[in-house]
């Protein structure tokens, strides 16, 4: 392993960081795998950077880790590991792959890390997602479970197919009924699945529904009361 290699690639942004708020534990230590703050989605709620051109502009991904996220490619799995064995404390419960952008666009390195992290540490694992990636990797949950991922957080952000394209703008065609079907294959897999709302949006005619509302829609889709997420909307900065 290289490590003037990790070195010269953490000057870029972190690989791994934590992230400072009252209301996110400590003791999770975040992956960022993301090249070029890369997504298949463009939100129209989301503040990360899009792409080279907006790098070092305002955002509240990199103000609450405190340092740079932007990769100009993405991180090998020695390298991940490597930095995960730099910065994991003893107290830490979490390791999450969570970035500006999509993590599981690199599923196979995703899977690689996580099958390291089983052997290695005794911590919890989780990804959060927009469930995209079972339309590059049709088979990308049962790829997760076996590989150790204990939680998922998906944005599903719309209880119906139109509201998702106007505020979550998909780069793919039938990204919103390939998300629910990912859904429901990571509960039948036996992931702990969480489905995940912003609310409070409004911008030029759209917003966001009532809670009550994602929380009816998130338990027809098998998802209890306790797992559903909802994410207060903040401006960017």
């Amino acid at each position: 392993m290289d490590i003037s290699k990790v070195r010269d690639r953490q000057k870029e942004g972190a690989i791994v960081y934590r992230y400072s708020s009252p209301i996110v534990p400590s003791s999770i230590l975040y992956i960022n795998l993301i090249a070029r703050y890369a997504c298949t989605n463009n939100c129209r709620f989301c503040s990360r950077p899009r792409g080279e051109a907006e790098r070092g502009k305002p955002n509240l991904y990199e103000a609450g880790a405190g340092t740079s996220l932007y990769l100009p490619e993405s991180p090998s799995i020695e390298e991940v590991m490597s930095a995960i064995a730099s910065n994991i404390k003893s107290e830490d419960k979490e390791i999450a792959f969570v970035g500006p952008g999509e993590p599981l666009i690199y599923l196979p390195t995703v899977v690689g890390i996580l099958k390291g992290i089983k052997s290695k540490y005794s911590v919890r694992t989780r990804a959060d997602t927009n469930g995209s990636v079972r339309l590059t990797y049709p088979d990308a949950a049962h790829q997760l479970a076996e590989a150790g991922l204990d939680e998922i957080r998906i944005s599903v952000n719309a209880i119906n197919e139109e509201d998702y394209n106007a505020l979550c703008r998909p780069k793919h065609k039938d990204a919103y009924k390939s998300m629910l079907s990912f859904l429901r294959e990571c509960l039948a897999e036996g992931i702990d699945t969480k489905a995940s709302f912003v609310f409070g949006f409004r911008a030029d005619g759209l917003g966001s529904r009532a809670s009550r509302e994602y929380i009816r829609f998130s338990e027809s889709l098998g998802i209890g009361r306790n797992n559903v997420v909802l994410r207060r909307y903040y401006p960017p900065i």
